[in-house]
C-alpha cells in the first residue's frame, strides 16, 4: 500500500500526533475505541486521552511513517518514533507498527508493537 494513499483518519491521526494537537488526536477515535500499547489496553476516549497525554504528548513523541500495508480488515503503518523518552535498550531507529482498524470513519482499534 502506498503511504500516500492512507485513509483520511490515519492521516488525521499522524498529523495530530506530530502537530501536536491532543484534542484532534483523541477525536480520531470512536467513543468505545481500544488502544493496546506496551501490553496495556485502554478502552474509550477518556482512557485514550489519559494514555496519549502521558505517553505520547508528554514525551513529545513524533511519528514518521515508513511504509504501510493492508492485512484483511487492518492497515498496518510502520513509523519511526522519536521523542523525549528513555531510549535505553531500544533499537535505533525505533520503528513501531501501528495496526489500525477503522469503523464509520474513526479508529475503532489501535494495536502498537515493535516492528
Amino acid at each position: 500500500m502506498d503511504i500516500n494513499q492512507l485513509p483520511q483518519i490515519i492521516n488525521d491521526f499522524l498529523n495530530a500526533s506530530n502537530k501536536p494537537d491532543p484534542n484532534a488526536f483523541v477525536d480520531c477515535f470512536s467513543d468505545d475505541a481500544i488502544v493496546v500499547d506496551e501490553g496495556q489496553e485502554r478502552i474509550g476516549k477518556a482512557a485514550i486521552k489519559k494514555w496519549s497525554d502521558e505517553n505520547h504528548f508528554g514525551a513529545n513523541v513524533t511519528l514518521e511513517p515508513r511504509n504501510a500495508r493492508r492485512d484483511d480488515d487492518e492497515i498496518i503503518v510502520a513509523c519511526k518514533v522519536d521523542g523525549d523518552f528513555d531510549k535505553t535498550g531500544l533499537p535505533d531507529p525505533l520503528v513501531l507498527s501501528y495496526y489500525f482498524r477503522m469503523q464509520d470513519g474513526k479508529i475503532a482499534r489501535l494495536y502498537i508493537e515493535l516492528s
